[in-house]
């Protein structure tokens, strides 16, 4: 297990060493970086009191490369958290990429090649950073694309996946590889500025637990009356070909004035009910989905440097056969741009136990951020 900790890490820093000299020609080159403090707590059952500490530092980089079009973009990040008398230190590299829109036969052909987060149409397949590529092709009236990538090399402290290797925490740990494959096939521009999408995704297990996932998802989207729109989306998937799963969620984005945007909607995922297993995918939107309906409803205002959110959610829980009340929750978010690169913000969010246990929680987070 130690030599392939070594190798892997030798084929990291292979990777960086490669793109530092693909980096060589680069012209006009940006910098800048992001300094953000988060001090919280947070309180179960409403009871005893635990304080929570985070402190980031983030440095990116980008620049054309020459006249070709496409640009090399990178970023680094360290990060440690406090929480319980435990202290977990991060370094991360998020991003390394070289990406760029092309004008290829009549359409944009769009390139991502490196690490780079990648989501799929229904953000409960996939959504999350990876290393490896995507293209898509666009015309007018159709838009093609593939995508591949591992996710063996990532960093699992500072990963959003459903699965873990179970290694002991340290400043960069290997997250368990998976090999996940995609197609996406899209008209976006129906009568009445609808749009349909397809999308196919395989995912290999290449670790031990060898659960190869496979996914197809639809999703209908467009404007239903002026400053309304909706979002449609189902995934079907399947776990070695069999045991089918179902992600399906709908949305209304509605814009009474310039400043407010309202959100409402309900996702479900599928528990162990008739032919279906609890929904399961990379994303760790499966994990609060699977055997639930949960409705939504959100507001934003935003105006100038202010940004006010409140959001809340109810769960249903599919247990002994049925739906019943499991938990509600409650947010409200307010956002302060005090100059253009100092922000302050503060959240706070409860979260009722409606089932007999009762676990109630509280949590609240002041979040000051400075760019530079």
């Amino acid at each position: 297990m130690w030599s392939r900790g070594v190798k892997m890490k030798k084929l990291i820093v292979s990777i960086c060493t490669a793109f530092c000299l693909m980096a060589a020609p680069l012209t006009a080159m940006e910098w800048g970086g992001l300094f953000t403090n988060d001090t919280g707590i947070s309180t179960p059952d409403f009871s005893e009191i635990t304080f929570k500490q985070g402190n980031s530092l983030s440095l990116w980089v980008k620049a054309p490369i020459g006249e070709s079009g496409l640009a090399f973009s990178g970023e680094t990040v360290f990060k440690y958290t406090l929480e319980g008398g435990q202290f977990t230190p991060i370094l991360d590299v998020p991003l390394l990429k070289v990406a760029g829109d092309l004008n290829v036969g009549g359409g944009i052909l769009s390139l991502n090649a490196g690490r780079f987060y990648y989501v799929d149409s229904t953000s409960a397949v996939i959504s999350q950073v990876v290393d490896g590529a995507s293209v898509v092709y666009a015309l007018p009236l159709v838009k093609v694309g593939g995508f591949i990538g591992y996710t063996g090399l990532l960093n699992e402290l500072n990963t959003a996946m459903t699965v873990k290797s179970e290694k002991a925490s340290k400043l960069y740990d290997m997250a368990y590889p998976y090999l996940p494959v995609g197609v996406t096939f899209e008209l976006p521009a129906l009568a009445g500025n609808q749009s349909i999408e397809l999308d196919g995704y395989y995912m290999l297990d290449l670790g031990a637990n060898k659960n190869n996932l496979c996914f197809a998802n639809l999703v209908l989207s467009g404007p239903i009356a002026n400053a309304v729109y909706y979002n449609l989306g189902t995934s079907f998937g399947f776990q070695n070909f069999k045991n089918m799963m179902n992600y399906s969620s709908l949305s209304f984005l509605i814009f009474p004035t310039e400043a407010i945007s309202i959100n409402a909607g309900a996702s479900f995922g599928s528990g162990k009910q008739g032919p279906f297993e609890p929904f399961t995918s990379l994303s760790t939107t499966s994990v609060t989905a699977a055997s639930k309906i949960t409705p939504k409803l959100s507001f934003a205002y935003t105006t100038g440097d202010f940004y006010a959110g409140l959001n809340g959610d109810y769960v249903l829980a599919y247990e002994d056969s049925k739906y019943k009340s499991s938990a509600a929750d409650v947010g409200v978010e307010v956002l302060y741009n005090l100059f253009s690169d100092f922000q302050v913000g503060l959240s706070v969010n409860a979260m009722l136990d409606l089932t007999p246990a009762k676990a109630n929680n509280f949590d609240a987070k002041l979040n000051v951020s400075l760019a530079f």
